[in-house]
């Protein structure tokens, strides 16, 4: 029988072997862990140049942004909150939210929608905050429910059929959407959100991304670089017949042809009126939206993928060609096989915001009209606001709405230029509309007054400013 000394020292010898084990044990799966984190990370991988540019604010610039009563902290966290977290869309922001008013006879009111193109910016706001998970989740998301059969994405989506349950559903109203979402039976192609995913998808590649991110990029290179361009409008909307002429070396093309056999119409819902149904199309023209180009995303493509310089370098001078005149230095809608149509509608008025998506484009190549850069500047300068739209023959507004969209992009324009006067002008004109009031569901966004004096808060300029500032 052995002593109670000797069972003692056998068991206080177990428990060691015991520790040291369960020491060996963690030590192994901590190792295990790092190794997969190495090997996944991206660490050990040799990313190829996608050749990306960033600019940066000037210290006036930082300056008037701390001295305002912008808080920029918030500003992200708020738009997501209103327009995601509480109307239960998670990952996807709707269009727009309008806050209720003071009485239950004015409710808050949601879009039924979400926008791509906010996605899109939504995913860019990740990467900049280094929100990883958030990113990939979203991209994942963009890819299954927003991109068509051969990965092109699509211009919006019905927020019911992305968010089936869960939802928080506020009143919903068709002021403030968009004519086409009502009417398109199946959302078209959007190019400009096509574009502007690929430069961010090199974006996220720059920072994170592996060996089959890339494979995604090449493969969507490819497919923007060699895609049939198609422009999709409202057979409402057609342009006005004949084009009136501005007063430059260029004459208009008649942007509709009188006989539209040839054109393709995407199959909408049809809707009652009177007991009557009435039919509404939208027509597919072949073209280049000259907007719809993010030249700085095909630049890099072309980087990737050389074949395609020749190809980037004529959809580079087709957009920096389709100024409109020295008068009105704006830019055309779409470039089609018989020239340039530079406007929608009957009223011969030019869209201020895809003009200036344009200068944005070009400002990135380092191509930026000066006389559109200057237009641009003194509109800010003498007028303070900028307005929807500008007649193509008097050069004045055509439009009493205030584009509110369109100050983060000349904001950019002033980043690009490191004009610091202007960006200091421009910055003043957008915190007009900037939400103080303690009390306000909009409380640290940017708003947009509405009819009947609604508040709106919208995705696009919010998610630009988070974009734009540091």
């Amino acid at each position: 029988m052995p002593s109670l000394t000797s069972v003692k020292y056998s068991n206080k010898k177990v428990m060691r072997i015991v520790r040291i084990a369960a020491v060996c044990v963690a030590a192994a799966a901590l190792l295990g862990f790092l190794i997969y984190y190495l090997l996944t990370s991206g660490i050990f991988y040799k990313k190829t140049d996608t050749d990306g540019k960033s600019y940066e604010l000037t210290e006036k610039m930082q300056t008037a942004v701390k001295e305002s009563d912008l808080q920029q902290g918030y500003m992200f966290s708020r738009t997501v909150k209103l327009l995601m977290e509480d109307r239960g869309m998670d990952p996807w922001v709707l269009s727009w939210y309008v806050i209720p008013g003071t009485t239950r006879s004015v409710p808050a009111m949601e879009s039924a929608y979400v926008d791509t193109m906010d996605q899109v910016l939504l995913l860019a706001s990740y990467i900049k905050e280094g929100k990883k998970s958030k990113a990939e989740s979203l991209i994942k998301a963009i890819d299954a429910s927003l991109t068509n059969e051969n990965g092109m994405l699509v211009a919006f989506a019905e927020a019911d059929k992305l968010i089936t349950g869960g939802r928080t559903k506020e009143e919903r109203s068709e002021l403030y959407e968009d004519p086409v979402y009502l009417q398109v039976a199946e959302a078209p192609v959007s190019m400009a959100a096509t574009t502007e995913y690929l430069g961010v998808l090199m974006d996220y590649y720059d920072k994170w991304g592996k060996a089959e991110t890339l494979d995604r990029i090449r493969d969507l290179s490819a497919k923007v670089m060699e895609s049939g361009y198609e422009v999709y409008y409202r057979a409402a909307d057609q342009l006005a017949m004949p084009t009136p002429i501005p007063v430059t070396e260029k004459s208009l093309v008649t942007p509709v042809p009188e006989e539209t056999s040839e054109q393709d119409d995407i199959v909408v819902d049809t809707k009652e009126e009177g007991g009557e149904k009435e039919e509404a199309k939208l027509v597919s023209l072949s073209g280049i939206e000259l907007a719809s180009m993010d030249l700085d995303a095909m630049r890099r493509a072309s980087v990737l993928l050389p074949k395609y310089q020749e190809k980037y370098e004529n959809i580079v001078s087709i957009v920096r060609d389709g100024k409109i005149s020295e008068t009105l230095p704006l830019y055309a809608w779409i470039y089609t096989d018989n020239g340039y149509m530079y406007y929608t509608g009957s009223d011969g008025n030019v869209d201020l915001v895809a003009s200036l998506y344009v200068m944005v484009h070009l400002a990135e190549i380092g191509q930026l009209d000066a006389d559109a850069y200057a237009w641009v500047s003194e509109q800010i300068y003498n007028n303070g606001f900028l307005y929807e739209s500008y007649n193509i023959m008097s050069g004045l507004a055509g439009s009493d709405v205030e584009a509110s969209e369109a100050y983060p992009l000349v904001l950019y324009l002033a980043k690009i230029k490191g004009d610091d006067d202007l960006f200091a002008a421009t910055y003043s004109a957008m915190t007009r509309n900037y939400a103080t009031l303690s009390t306000s569901p909009a409380l640290y966004t940017f708003f947009r007054n509405v009819e009947n004096s609604r508040i709106a808060v919208c995705a696009r300029e919010n998610l630009l400013m988070e974009l734009l500032l540091e």
